[in-house]
């Protein structure tokens, strides 16, 4: 097994802290401004105020108050959307597996969902149906269930002739409890190591959408939305309402794929044979 990789864990770990303590941790309300003290540098450049760390926006509200709570925004959209792919797409792939016929029809399901970008479908849906965060963890969510829908269905397929499995139906088990009891189990680690890719993917789609304007409304506070503000007053020189969001994003997104990469390590049977 590849060695853990501690740093990258602690990093995620103070990260993922300070987004769940963001009411406690932020200096100010995220959304209150003060247009006396806009674009202000950060404390450490002249004319930095000390009582704003990392400097205000162009409506005088506070960075580092909106990145704390930009950053509970996308681990909840990575989390909970991801969370509604998992619930909908292993239950399809266990059945798919396990019954030929009505695995078909999913497959069929599922080739049509992959044939059209997440991003596209996400884009189109959340433009007519309009901003919100509740809105696009749905859509995400939904959108995502035919990958571990299909990837459940592959593993079921190579457990599904196993002694275990034959055992269980010899004693007349009813198929949820063969599916749920006895494979379930079994196909897990392969769901996991999906899970660690796709919440990284999902933070990132967010702040994307968001920073098009077809992600968060704009009443909450996002890293993709700070990002998007802060590209008019880029080349003015204000650069920290645009770099310090994006730096916090990708310290987000680059510690949870490296913890990805190792989970993907460590638990896919695939690459453990490789790697031996």
């Amino acid at each position: 097994m590849p060695r853990f990789p501690w740093f990258t864990a602690l990093v995620l770990l103070l990260v993922v802290l300070a987004a769940i303590l963001a009411p406690w941790l932020a200096p100010h309300p995220p959304l209150e401004g003060d247009l006396m003290r806009q674009h202000l540098p950060p404390a450490w450049l002249p004319g930095g105020d000390p009582a704003f760390p990392l400097g205000t926006d162009e409506q005088g509200r506070d960075i580092l108050s909106n990145i704390l709570f930009g950053l509970r925004v996308s681990l909840s959209v990575g989390f909970f959307a991801v969370l509604i792919s998992v619930l909908l797409g292993v239950p399809l792939g266990l059945m798919a597996g396990y019954s030929r016929r009505f695995g078909e029809l999913v497959m069929r399901l599922v080739d049509v969902q992959l044939s059209v970008p997440t991003f596209l479908i996400a884009l189109v849906v959340l433009a007519l149906w309009g901003a919100g965060l509740l809105k696009l963890i749905l859509v995400i969510g939904v959108v995502g269930w035919a990958a571990y829908a299909r990837l459940v269905r592959g593993a079921v397929l190579s457990e599904r002739e196993r002694e275990y499995v034959l055992a269980a139906e010899a004693l007349g088990l009813s198929t949820p409890r063969v599916l749920f009891r006895h494979i379930l189990p079994n196909v897990l680690s392969v769901v996991l190591v999906q899970v660690s890719v796709d919440v990284p993917r999902v933070i990132l789609l967010e702040a994307t959408l968001s920073f098009l304007g077809v992600g968060v409304s704009i009443e909450t506070p996002s890293i993709g939305l700070m990002v998007k503000r802060g590209m008019d007053y880029l080349f003015s020189g204000v650069w920290w309402t645009t770099a310090l969001p994006g730096l916090a994003l990708m310290l987000l997104v680059l510690t949870t794929n490296l913890l990805g990469d190792w989970m993907r390590d460590a638990f896919d049977p695939r690459r453990r044979r490789v790697n031996r």
